[in-house]
């Protein structure tokens, strides 16, 4: 047997970290953009109220996820 510790596990740069947070915040308002134009194509809104709400409703969503991961530790 032998007597090898394992190395620690290193964790992410932190640079790496949060650039990775900044394209999944793009992501979701890109997803809610467009899921937004569709319903409101589909329904005929002259104002894009459908687009306006996801928006809103993901980006809340989204930092609520933001906020819970980045307390943990």
């Amino acid at each position: 047997m032998s007597n090898k510790k394992k190395a620690p596990k290193k964790e992410l740069n932190p640079y790496l970290k949060y650039s990775g947070l900044a394209f999944e915040m793009l992501a979701v308002i890109g997803v809610a953009v467009f899921g937004g134009i569709k319903l409101d194509e589909y329904f005929g809104n002259e104002t894009p109220w459908i687009t306006l709400i996801l928006v809103f409703v993901f980006l809340g969503g989204y930092l609520y996820k933001l906020v819970v991961d980045l307390s943990k530790k």
